[in-house]
């Protein structure tokens, strides 16, 4: 089946059968003057018409479409997204009971918190590993998720990330075998690892692992459009009705045509191609990455991040780069790289930067990342300059779910005021982000001699309306 697009060739036939366009979209796939990059989507830019199918009720081509998909990624269904792999994250979280209990990492990505709130669950959090010289937070631990189920046995389903952002997997094995020990699923936001499925020394994916659902965002690794993603189910996932009702009632009533068409081709691309350039990029990897971490001043984490504890595999295609030994910050090496070398990384903290290379990165272009990197540290040499946080402090008391604190009425008081108060927003520093604060939360002690050090100490904060913290919105 590789190389096979039913949806794509559909919408072909259309497009060359040149009919006239007397239904939506506005600009009938005619060409704006003075812009020809328009003119090849838009031609492709239709809506549901006989011949190319209907994504909430699919039959013909989208429905073979996403059977080839779902073939291609080791899933027995796979259902295309086009709001993102927040869409799915929100439909797997609505799709569970009414006021279940969900057990999270702390470091989820926020669309978590907008499935809660949808959804109205409530979080039991789980604690992450974390790198604390680079200030990352990197996995949770079998150990960890079975102490919480122990402590909370009314958990209805675990709902980890992996791979982190950073590249680190956690070990789903593990977690699968705790969460059929209570006959739970096992969810994963899989965002990241969408390209895992096509060569055998990448990570496992997670539904070979054992988890019963994963989502991927797609537009990540794959040629793919952005926000296209796909929610991928398992034989250990039994809620397939409502689910579908959730995903229907989250997803767009006007899908992209073009969107999904680049799932689609995306999709043969990586069947046919994948495999050939995931090597390339392996090897190109497994040579520059320690090359990175030789270069005075600089840290390029490999193989050590592999002895934490939880930590079973890494991502060739993340490149973190800590400064230990610069007299600059991460954010000053972000800027110095995109201002004098054209390079635009994915992301830079107080203490490193995340490189993102893909599958068509050549040798020219590491060379060029590397070489920059070690023209910066021959000039800006220096002691560390490295902040070392203090551990995140555990989650306060929750006192009201996500759904609940986002309905109530709130209003600002200055930090001093707000010890053991209810939080009415998300405060989480970066690194390692980590939320220290969620709605819905007790403002404990702990957390609020964190919240002053935070303050005082001038972190990088993600989520308040106030972000140097003068001033926290608590429930009224």
């Amino acid at each position: 089946m590789a190389g096979v697009t039913p949806l794509y060739n559909a919408l072909k036939a259309y497009r060359d059968h040149r009919p006239l366009r007397l239904h939506m979209p506005g600009h009938g796939g005619i060409r704006l003057p003075g812009c020809l990059e328009w003119q090849a989507a838009a031609a492709l830019d239709v809506t549901e018409i006989p011949g190319l199918d209907d994504l909430h009720q699919p039959q013909g081509v989208i429905a073979q479409a996403q059977e080839m998909l779902a073939l291609a990624v080791g899933a027995e269904t796979s259902l295309m997204l086009v709001n993102g792999a927040s869409s799915g994250i929100h439909s797997l979280l609505l799709a569970m009971c009414d006021n279940a209990q969900v057990m999270i990492p702390r470091n989820a990505h926020r669309s978590f918190y907008g499935g809660l709130v949808i959804s109205g669950a409530w979080p039991v959090y789980i604690p992450c590993r974390q790198d604390e010289e680079l200030g990352l937070a990197l996995t949770v631990t079998a150990p960890a998720v079975e102490e919480a189920w122990g402590n909370n046995p009314q958990v209805e389903a675990l709902f980890i990330t992996s791979p982190s952002y950073y590249g680190t997997c956690a070990d789903i094995e593990a977690l699968a075998v705790i969460a059929a020990g209570r006959g739970k699923p096992l969810m994963v936001d899989e965002a990241h690892g969408a390209h895992f499925p096509f060569h055998p020394d990448y990570p496992g994916t997670a539904l070979d692992s054992g988890a019963a659902a994963s989502v991927y965002g797609l537009h990540k690794t794959w040629p793919v459009f952005t926000q296209g993603a796909c929610l991928n189910l398992g034989p250990g996932f039994t809620r397939h009705a409502a689910l579908r009702t959730a995903h229907d009632l989250l997803t767009t009533t006007s899908p992209s045509y073009p969107l999904m068409v680049s799932i689609d081709l995306a999709r043969a691309y990586m069947e046919t191609y994948g495999r050939e350039h995931l090597e390339r990029a392996r090897l190109l990897a497994a040579e520059y990455k320690p090359r990175v971490d030789s270069i005075p001043g600089l840290k390029c984490p490999q193989g050590e991040w592999l002895q934490m504890p939880g930590v079973t595999g890494l991502d060739p295609l993340k490149v973190l780069v800590g400064v230990p030994g610069l007299s600059l910050t991460g954010y000053q090496l972000d800027a110095l790289l995109r201002r004098e070398y054209r390079i635009q990384v994915e992301m830079a903290a107080e203490n490193y930067i995340l490189a993102m290379f893909s599958l068509w990165h050549e040798r020219e272009n590491w060379q060029h990342f590397y070489h920059a990197l070690e023209e910066i540290a021959m000039r800006y040499p220096g002691n560390q300059r490295c902040r070392l946080s203090p551990v995140v402090p555990p989650a306060g008391e929750v006192v009201m779910s996500p759904r609940q604190a986002f309905f109530a009425a709130k209003r600002s008081l200055p930090l001093a005021e707000c010890r053991n108060r209810v939080a009415g927003e998300m405060v989480a520093a970066y690194p390692p982000g980590i939320p220290c604060l969620v709605p819905g939360e007790r403002i404990s002690g702990e957390v609020w001699d964190y919240l002053q050090y935070l303050r005082e100490t001038g972190a990088h904060i993600q989520g308040p309306e106030q972000p140097d913290l003068g001033r926290i919105v608590i429930i009224d």
